[in-house]
């Protein structure tokens, strides 16, 4: 595959990879096709019933999903009107280290929507790692080409990356670069530049940096420790959530933030003790025979078994984990009291999935509808 340090444009002919990179980002960013429904049937959205006893003070203008599966269609306007949502935070491809230099995997194919598309890019540290900055430069340039290849962005890009000291300088550049660009060309017009942010990055950005960027969104999921066979949930905690979500921080912060929630599950593999793998299942595909259940959302399987294409011994522990309506409705109504009042603030759910949106069309018209400022 060419790197993305070549000058010439990418082709299309590019193959999605599956490499054990690209996992990384799904164990990274909670990837996963499956829904969460930590509690079923009517008592999710008897929470929030309960909830509008307690109003919530709106802090958001728009409500957005995010679509990371790179091989699936996306939803027309039809879909997603009934909740009025317009726009799509899309997965386009990712960012990773190759011989020759950053390469690009997972590509997605086409955009073809009459929703707006806010194309997301993931880049890995990895790809960051010793780059020069006229190679970043080059990097931003090509990055804006695959981008516009296969659909022009709506009004903004936004770039995905968990910086660390070492390539703190590398990816503030890289993103400077691309708005550059961005604000050059004048076939796309106006480009906001976002980054996600993530929570760490929030409470500790004196030390961690503020990325140059027109906007950030912040990933308010995947706080906790997803290989400790203790961790109770690793997608979303409360007690860790707040811990980082301090009124200070958050009206504190030098760039617009956004605000992405969860609204993913998977299952999590234990064997002899230690993390295996994640496993794109749902807690009722749990139920089936050679199966058991222990304690609060935990199973021991008692024979060998195939779960997911994961082939796992007798004596296997699983986890599931996943955010109830419960749990984010509390989590918006927190929102709602500290952030400080923008009419521009959208709020953005990681990731949209159609089965999981036909079964609760109401719950999340009436919290979108909670959230929205008039």
């Amino acid at each position: 595959m060419r790197s993305l340090l070549d000058r010439t444009p990418l082709s299309f002919d590019v193959k999605l990879s599956f490499s054990l990179l690209v996992f990384a980002c799904f164990i990274l960013q909670g990837c996963t096709e499956e829904p969460a429904n930590v509690q079923h049937g009517t008592s999710q959205y008897r929470c929030l019933n309960v909830g509008k006893t307690r109003p919530i003070r709106p802090f958001a203008s728009e409500a957005s999903f995010y679509f990371w599966k790179v091989q699936s269609s996306l939803p027309r306007r039809q879909s997603l009107e009934a909740l009025g949502v317009h726009r799509l935070y899309v997965r386009y491809f990712d960012v990773v280290y190759g011989r020759e230099g950053p390469r690009p995997v997972g590509i997605r194919k086409e955009a073809n929507t009459d929703l707006s598309v806010i194309p997301v890019v993931y880049v890995t540290t990895g790809a960051l790692k010793d780059l020069e900055k006229a190679k970043i430069h080059t990097l931003a340039g090509n990055i804006w080409k695959l981008i516009k290849r296969i659909r022009p962005p709506d009004g903004e890009v936004q770039l995905d990356c968990d910086w660390t000291p070492s390539t703190r300088e590398a990816y503030f550049h890289l993103l400077a670069s691309l708005k550059q660009i961005a604000q050059r060309d004048s076939e796309v017009g106006p480009v906001t530049i976002s980054s996600t942010i993530r929570l760490h990055q929030l409470k500790y950005y004196r030390e961690t940096g503020v990325p140059p960027a027109d906007r950030g969104a912040l990933m308010i999921y995947n706080m906790g420790e997803i290989a400790n066979p203790e961790e109770k949930n690793s997608i979303f905690r409360w007690d860790l959530a707040r811990s980082y979500l301090q009124p200070r921080a958050l009206q504190d912060y030098p760039i617009p933030l956004d605000m992405a929630l969860p609204d993913f599950s998977w299952t999590l593999s234990f064997v002899h003790g230690s993390f295996h793998s994640i496993l794109h299942l749902d807690e009722r595909d749990l139920g089936q025979p050679g199966i058991e259940s222990m304690e609060s959302h935990r199973y021991r399987l008692k024979r060998d078994t195939v779960l997911d294409g994961q082939s796992l011994p007798a004596g296997a522990e699983l986890r599931f984990e996943g955010v109830d309506s419960c749990q984010r409705w509390e989590l918006v109504q927190y929102l709602g009291k500290v952030l400080p009042a923008r009419r521009d603030r959208r709020i953005i759910l990681f990731d949209y999935d159609a089965k999981k949106i036909s079964g609760k069309e109401k719950e999340l018209i009436d919290l979108f509808a909670a959230i929205r400022a008039p």
